[in-house]
């Protein structure tokens, strides 16, 4: 423990939501079911080149952010931090959360109704940790054209060649 009481609590926050994290991979796993983040490096390659337009300063709904671009690994798909690596971070952010400030606008892809991080995974996974239905986000969309919908997709709502729909079940965290 330090001296810091936000810091301190910021830190069995991020033991719980570990936990969180450890025991729903478990129950998707005797399930079968994914609960993992989407990589967006997948989506981003299947939509090189089409149109975009950057929406600006948005507040998205945190459960329709699905994947990530680097750190789809870091978190499962409520975004709880499934390595202890991230304890660190994690805590300083949720720290700061605690004592008001207002932290930076996450960056976001989105495509269709989903959205993919770019920047800022600690602060979503903090976020949702929180409770907190919504986050700031600056938003690149990214047009979907060239994916074929799939409404049964429940994540993303198209299919991905090669893969489907890139999810094997319906449930959300």
């Amino acid at each position: 423990m330090t001296a810091d009481p936000d810091h301190d609590r910021a830190s069995i926050e991020f033991q719980q939501a570990l936990r969180r994290a450890f025991w729903r991979r478990l129950r998707r796993a005797l399930g079968r079911r994914c609960g993992d983040l989407l990589p967006a490096g997948e989506v981003l390659a299947l939509l090189a080149g089409q149109p975009q337009t950057h929406l600006g300063i948005l507040v998205v709904p945190l459960d329709r952010v699905i994947g990530s671009s680097g750190r789809y690994r870091d978190f499962d798909l409520a975004f709880d931090p499934r390595r202890r690596s991230s304890a660190e971070r994690w805590s300083r952010i949720a720290a700061l959360r605690r004592r008001g400030r207002l932290l930076p606008p996450v960056r976001l892809f989105k495509v269709g109704d989903a959205y993919f991080v770019e920047d800022g995974n600690h602060r979503v996974s903090v976020a949702r940790a929180a409770g907190e239905p919504t986050i700031r986000a600056s938003v690149l969309e990214i047009d979907p054209s060239n994916l074929t919908p799939e409404p049964a997709c429940t994540r993303l709502g198209y299919r991905l060649p090669g893969r489907g729909c890139g999810d094997r079940d319906a449930d959300r965290p």
